[in-house]
């Protein structure tokens, strides 16, 4: 069995595996709460046993509506086929073909086929009957977690498969069902001594099972079942392997920006090439799974069209385009200024909408105040063409105090477009001593793998890699003064980032481990910060 994380302490409804919460309805909240069944009503009743019915009632205590209940209200096993309908604000259900089979336990799951009215709650509810005298009596569960955040999820659905699944073409389906409850749960019980695999997937499109696109987990050995127990094991939700490539994004943008998204990185033997008529320039992002071509034109209106080539495919890719608001097709230029301020050891950036056709630096007038000064001087500057789209400009930061730039329209140019006014900077420069120093060391050394320092409010995020050998501190400096907290990869792959894993083999999503501790920096001091991080195995056992 996996890591023994809780212990179940009681189950509060045997007729509901569900994850809706409980409230209260009132004029002026949103209901939140998926429909509750009225237990004392149900007939026949929960856990009835020596029966064959042919019609099974299902109170509510509100209004409700199906939910593609065809392909959603199950029977395990399934020997029988039902018909369904709604009358008032019951379920009513009729056995349309086939018998019930003798001694046998049944479960008749609506998989979220029921949902109110008005917000479109919905749960996973079971309902139980045996035809002989006895119901089955084992049970399992199992806690879901998300396995990047380490977090429990609620609204999981959750499967015991009497077989193991291939790959993500399978059509197999549960034998049986739950969804994890705000504690991250999935309580299985009236189970059949037999031997089943759990899996989790997030059921997005209601059809019972688990599809490419869809977050699992997988319970790696077989189902333990018991009458009782007290402990479950935690099974890690992950994002699927991506292994087609596809566009998942696709947008033109003034302008006459082509911007594409793909379901993962591009091979070495994978190309994305472009038909007339044909970019100036393109810009992939660091990962190669999105880009940005730029195309010369001040139409618009148009179609752009490229060739997506993998060993097995050459898909045509094509994007009509129309910009209704023609006041967007202007040259726009952007800086990295921060609330007027150049930030200590940094560089002054200049971010255009489209490629940059000339950047001339003569025109440019430049002038400074240094500290003790009242009148502003001239200093000497460097503009480097850091890509089509980015100019970065340096200049002796030393001293001053405010910075005065003034941008004139014939000193810059667009690719398709001029610029309609003077881009005029007036800012001034942070000091060191305006900012913090942060030392960051584990109390061992700890396995290869990437800390990240981050402050989500300030959008900065700092990737540290450890070799696992010696490096156990890392010094940071010219940090702003705020909150930081850490998280640590446990980068198995050496890639830099978290990679996910795979239920089709026995590659487990790379463990992170997060750490509750957060550093304050301060300007002008020096912070020493010791993170707790024991050797651990980077793919944790599932059992202990």
């Amino acid at each position: 069995m996996a890591r023994v994380h809780l212990i179940i302490l009681a189950i509060a409804s045997i007729l509901l595996f569900s994850c809706g919460q409980v409230g209260t309805i009132t004029g002026g909240e949103v209901d939140k709460t998926a429909p509750r069944i009225i237990e004392d009503r149900v007939d026949p009743p929960m856990e009835s046993t020596n029966i064959s019915p042919q019609e099974i009632v299902i109170p509510f205590d509100e209004f409700i509506e199906f939910n593609k209940a065809a392909e959603n209200i199950l029977v395990t096993p399934n020997d029988v086929k039902l018909d369904f309908k709604i009358k008032q604000k019951s379920v009513v259900l009729n056995v349309k073909s086939g018998e019930w089979k003798k001694n046998t336990t049944y479960t008749i799951y609506l998989n979220r086929a029921v949902k109110d009215i008005n917000e479109a709650n919905d749960s996973i509810i079971a309902y139980v009957f045996s035809t002989g005298d006895f119901l089955d009596s084992l049970k399992t569960a199992v806690q879901v977690e998300n396995a990047y955040t380490g977090k429990t999820i609620s609204g999981v659905t959750v499967g015991l498969f009497s077989e193991r699944i291939q790959d993500d073409t399978s059509k197999v389906e549960p034998q049986y069902y739950a969804s994890t409850n705000d504690e991250g749960i999935a309580l299985f019980q009236y189970i059949k001594d037999t031997t089943f695999f759990i899996y989790a997937f997030e059921d997005d499109n209601l059809n019972n099972r688990i599809d490419p696109t869809e977050r699992r987990a997988i319970l790696r050995n077989p189902a333990v079942l018991d009458t009782a127990f007290d402990v479950t094991p935690i099974i890690r939700l992950m994002a699927p392997e991506l292994k087609e490539l596809s566009i998942v994004s696709n947008e033109v943008i003034p302008t006459t920006t082509w911007c594409l998204g793909f379901s993962r990185p591009l091979n070495k033997n994978e190309d994305f090439s472009f038909v007339s008529p044909k970019p100036m320039y393109v810009e992939w992002n660091n990962a190669r799974d999105s880009l940005s071509a730029f195309y010369e034109s001040n139409e618009s209106s148009g179609n752009l069209l490229a060739v997506l080539n993998t060993p097995e495919n050459k898909d045509t890719i094509s994007k009509k385009y129309f910009f209704k608001d023609k006041k967007e097709l202007t040259f726009k230029v952007t800086n990295n200024l921060v609330n007027s301020k150049l930030l200590a050891n940094d560089t002054l950036k200049l971010k255009a909408n489209e490629a940059f056709s000339f950047f001339e630096k003569d025109p440019i007038s430049f002038e400074v105040l240094k500290e003790k000064d009242t009148v502003k001087s001239r200093i000497d500057f460097e503009v480097i063409n850091f890509s089509p789209l980015e100019r970065h400009i340096f200049f002796d930061k030393t001293n001053l105090e405010k910075v005065f730039i003034n941008i004139p329209p014939v000193a810059v140019q667009g690719l398709n477009y001029a610029l309609s006014d003077s881009i005029k900077m007036d800012f001034a420069v942070q000091k060191e001593k305006e900012t913090g120093v942060l030392i960051v060391e584990f109390d061992t050394v700890p396995e290869y793998g990437v800390l990240v320092i981050q402050n989500k409010s300030m959008n900065y995020e700092n990737r540290v890699v450890f070799d696992g050998f010696e490096k156990k501190k890392h010094r940071i400096e010219f940090l702003q003064p705020g909150k930081y907290d850490f998280y640590y990869i446990y980068d198995t792959n050496k890639d830099g980032k978290w990679t996910t894993g795979s239920i089709f083999t026995d590659q487990e999503a790379e463990k992170i481990k997060w750490f509750s501790a957060k550093s304050t920096i301060r300007a002008n001091w020096e912070v020493k910060t010791t993170l707790p991080i024991k050797i651990e195995k980077a793919i944790p056992d599932e059992e202990e």
